[in-house]
């Protein structure tokens, strides 16, 4: 997923691709992950998980290959027809491999789920990290077309393993994740809510780069393909090597205590962004190294952010009367991805569009003031001794 950062805005310009497009190319993938997951969700009620990983792992690795070949299309037309489903076919292959992995982790560790799935986030970070530089190592050794057909072909020759390796599920203990409605209540608790919003900016932070970090850094500096995925890569290593300290802190701490955690990390996600730009009028020098500490704080900040709102969506969700087990667990992973992924459509579009118009500093700035915006909304939240609110009881008072 991660590989195409470094050199598709280029190659896409190359072709007569506009920003704007490029960052749609990037935002389908997220488009169809929210889109089909629920249909997933049906989906492993009726086959295997382990089947669908391996199905999913497939056509993956298909898509990759094929993106190899679109080197070759000179039109215009041809080619963003040809970018646009791929992307759709690579979100239908996520979105089925997410569901059943989570399916699987929930069946075998039903009274773990929550580390298990910040454990999952750290190797989701590790695996962000290294998919920059290593996409933009293979553009530097052969073209467009090598880093596709060398991450499609892994892909493909890792499903025997997972066909070994990976559990099978009984059909039973698939069918206790489903509970009809759920997802209704849960999006009535205020809280909750309000942490899907802090998920959605700390995701359109993430995502805002994907289409105008590399023509930023080209136009700017000069910048190499390879130079930009090591620079990518430390926004990500600095969020897998944080996530275990930040979910041991989390893990020790209240409910209440865990909003602060959110608001330091969003502060310091605007930080980072603020750096990254920089934002005009601060003296802030526009540097390499600048960007680099930058995106070293963005990641250390936007782990601390992130990290704390699963565990505590899941406590809100119990307190207001959910069933601590599985099937509230994927009520809250499912509602956790598909905001967060919205935030992956959000971000890259609304990042072209953004730079196009008044250019990256700006982009940057915009987006760190949503994170402070954020931290405003969520200051109340951190010193309420009571996290479970009554809806009413808000709305009558005028919202909180």
């Amino acid at each position: 997923m991660s590989i195409l950062t470094p050199f598709f805005p280029k190659e896409a310009e190359m072709k007569g691709m506009t920003l704007d497009m490029s960052g749609l190319t990037f935002s389908m993938f997220a488009v169809v992950v929210v889109i089909t997951s629920p249909f997933m969700g049906f989906l492993v009620s009726l086959v295997n998980p382990k089947n669908i990983i391996v199905g999913a792992l497939f056509l993956s690795g298909l898509c990759n290959i094929g993106f190899g070949f679109f080197a070759n299309i000179q039109s215009l037309d041809y080619f963003t027809l040809a970018c646009f489903t791929t992307r759709i076919f690579e979100g239908i292959a996520a979105s089925a491999n997410s569901v059943a992995i989570f399916t699987i982790l929930a069946s075998v560790f039903p009274d773990r789920i929550g580390g298990i799935m910040g454990i999952v986030e750290v190797f989701v970070g590790l695996g962000l990290s290294v998919g920059p530089a290593i996409g933009g190592l293979l553009y530097n050794l052969g073209g467009f077309s090598m880093p596709f057909w060398v991450i499609g072909t892994i892909t493909i020759a890792f499903i025997p393993v997972t066909m070994i390796a990976l559990p099978v599920i009984p059909y039973q203990n698939v069918n206790k994740m489903e509970n009809k409605g759920g997802i209704f209540e849960i999006i009535k608790i205020p809280s909750i809510i309000l942490i899907l919003c802090s998920n959605l900016i700390t995701a359109i932070g993430w995502c805002y780069l994907s289409p105008i970090f590399e023509p930023h850094l080209r136009k700017e500096f000069d910048a190499s393909p390879s130079t930009v995925g090591l620079l990518l890569s430390l926004l990500s290593i600095a969020y897998a090597i944080s996530s275990p300290i930040w979910g041991k802190i989390v893990d020790l701490v209240g409910t209440e205590t865990t909003w602060k955690l959110i608001v330091v990390g969003l502060f310091g996600s605007s930080i980072g962004i603020v750096l990254l730009g920089p934002t005009p009028y601060l003296n802030i020098p526009n540097q390499i190294w600048m960007k680099a500490v930058a995106l070293i704080v963005f990641g250390l900040s936007s782990a601390l952010a992130l990290l704390p709102t699963f565990k505590s969506m899941l406590d809100y969700a119990i307190a207001d009367g959910f069933r601590d087990n599985e099937s509230t667990s994927g009520i809250i992973s499912g509602l956790w991805t598909s905001v967060y992924s919205l935030g992956e459509i959000i971000g890259p579009i609304g990042g072209a569009a953004l730079d196009e118009n008044f250019g990256f500093s700006i982009c940057s700035t915009v987006v760190a003031g949503l994170h402070l915006l954020m931290i405003l909304k969520a200051y109340y939240q951190c010193f309420q001794p009571i996290f479970v609110f009554d809806w009413d009881s808000v709305m009558t008072e005028g919202g909180k």
